[in-house]
């Protein structure tokens, strides 16, 4: 037992880094394994100043529960979070738009959406003049629908 009163705290520290590096050289854990890490670094790092392994366990111990708890939430949202933002033709969808020339079930027509002229289909016949919305967008060619009320 006296092994573990002595060394314990370097054994910690030692696969604290070990599991720092792992995630470093590949290891995609996100970003997890070097809090842990740290956590068992930092507690083995703290308690080597004491003669009892208890002290060594227990510090590990409050920073993992800590960073389950409270902080691998917030790690995860705010450093983590794939934010996803519509490129520019994914912009388009939602928009009016008015047709320049009429649109049949069997054939395309023409919309003008903002400064732009678009090939554009429908479920429906759609005369030109009238008013629609883009509904989806498929390479080079606007699905639209016509807007209740619209003229």
């Amino acid at each position: 037992m006296e092994f573990a009163h002595e060394w314990l705290w370097l054994i910690f520290a030692g696969l604290g880094l070990v599991l720092i590096i792992l995630e470093m050289i590949g290891l995609d854990m996100e970003f997890d394994l070097i809090i842990i890490g740290s956590a068992f670094t930092l507690g083995g790092l703290v308690t080597s100043f004491f003669t009892n392994w208890i002290a060594t366990v227990a510090v590990v111990c409050v920073l993992l529960v800590s960073y389950v708890a409270v902080g691998r939430a917030y790690v995860h949202r705010k450093w983590l979070a794939h934010k996803t933002e519509k490129t520019n033709i994914d912009t388009i969808i939602s928009k009016k738009g008015l047709v320049k020339k009429a649109i049949t079930q069997f054939d395309e027509g023409q919309v003008k959406v903002g400064y732009e002229d678009w090939r554009a289909r429908s479920d429906e016949d759609i005369a030109e003049g009238i008013e629609v919305e883009v509904v989806s967008i498929s390479g080079v060619t606007l699905t639209v629908k016509k807007i209740e009320g619209g003229k």
